[in-house]
């Protein structure tokens, strides 16, 4: 602070410093703590607002990259420029990382950064303005309406059958498929209640009265065939309780296997693979009949908004953009419909 030059003019004290110094005094003592422990107590804190998983997800990126990267530059909360998290960002993507990894790493740091703003340990949030590299929009494959029906014809007899068919019509997550409890499941209603969900955390099931988001917690009203389908599903299982006998596990969910243990959500993939490979159908995620059920939605000729409701998403985009595909059979039909060119 010796370059501080004071002057009086006007009845006034004035202060001339260079700005590397003005910046200095607006530091909170605790700004001298390394990034990374604070980010380290920042995650701690952060178990009380994300779920398992995500935190899963957190740490992770923290452990194996951001941790390494600053620790070994001494960066801490003052001395941490713009510069820094874009040599991160620089680094990660010469190294092959995926754009949409490095944008989830810079975003898990700028949150942690956002909050010592808000504490008022740091005036700025360093990791503003970083250039990242572009995300290619993800487009995932879908089955068409034949496809759904050879899909479920071969599902049936699997011991996954049930997730099969809530998440081939309903559009369910794998998280609600594994996570629907009977207790959601009104007869007499003739509605569900998605509002429990199964979610993997290193390798554990975490079964948990929330889901993904607000408006992911949604009743759906039962369709005659789903219903159907269901009581006969009910029946089946009563009986494999009679069966079993002592030795049956009474959980109450409705995907479960012969001995009503719960289905695992990893348990759920795989098997889906399976049974698409002894279909000869393409290959696609079990996540895509989710994708196959908004696309015949929006062929059916459902609004962007209604299947947003139904499929419980929290932002319209995400519709539009991920799970709304238009075939291009339809663009086909949609160029032939369009207004002839004058003079053809």
């Amino acid at each position: 602070m010796e370059n501080i030059r004071i002057y009086e003019e006007d009845g006034y004290i004035h202060f001339i410093m260079r700005p590397e110094d003005l910046m200095r005094l607006r530091y909170s003592t605790e700004s001298k703590t390394p990034f990374a422990d604070f980010m380290d107590r920042w995650l701690t804190q952060m178990k009380t607002q994300v779920r398992e998983n995500t935190m899963d997800g957190y740490r992770y990126a923290f452990e194996k990259h951001i941790k390494p990267f600053f620790t070994a530059r001494g960066t801490t909360l003052a001395t941490a420029r713009p510069m820094d998290f874009q040599d991160f960002v620089n680094l990660k993507f010469d190294q092959g990382l995926s754009p949409t990894s490095i944008v989830k790493f810079h975003s898990i740091m700028h949150k942690c950064l956002k909050y010592a703003v808000a504490l008022q340990i740091i005036p700025t949030n360093p990791s503003d303005n970083v250039m990242l590299p572009k995300r290619t929009r993800f487009r995932g494959q879908v089955y068409d309406r034949t496809q759904i029906n050879i899909f479920l014809a071969a599902a049936l007899q699997s011991p996954a059958e049930a997730a099969f068919v809530l998440a081939a019509t309903y559009g369910l997550r794998r998280s609600e498929c594994a996570g629907l409890r009977w207790c959601a499941v009104d007869f007499r209603a003739r509605s569900m209640v998605i509002n429990h969900t199964a979610v993997l955390s290193s390798g554990r099931v975490i079964y948990a009265d929330s889901v993904k988001t607000k408006s992911s917690y949604r009743t759906l009203p039962l369709s005659d065939s789903l219903r159907r389908y269901l009581t006969d599903l009910r029946r089946r299982q009563n009986a494999n309780r009679k069966k079993y006998g002592k030795a049956y596990c009474q959980s109450d969910y409705v995907c479960c296997r012969e001995d009503g243990s719960p289905l695992r959500p990893d348990y759920i993939s795989r098997e889906f693979e399976r049974v698409c490979r002894r279909a000869c159908l393409p290959r696609i995620r079990f996540h895509d009949l989710r994708h196959s059920v908004a696309t015949i939605l929006l062929q059916q000729g459902f609004s962007l908004k209604q299947i947003q409701d139904w499929l419980g998403h929290s932002d319209i985009s995400t519709t539009a953009n991920v799970y709304a595909h238009v075939p291009y059979v339809e663009k086909v039909s949609i160029a032939k419909s369009a207004t002839p060119i004058i003079g053809n």
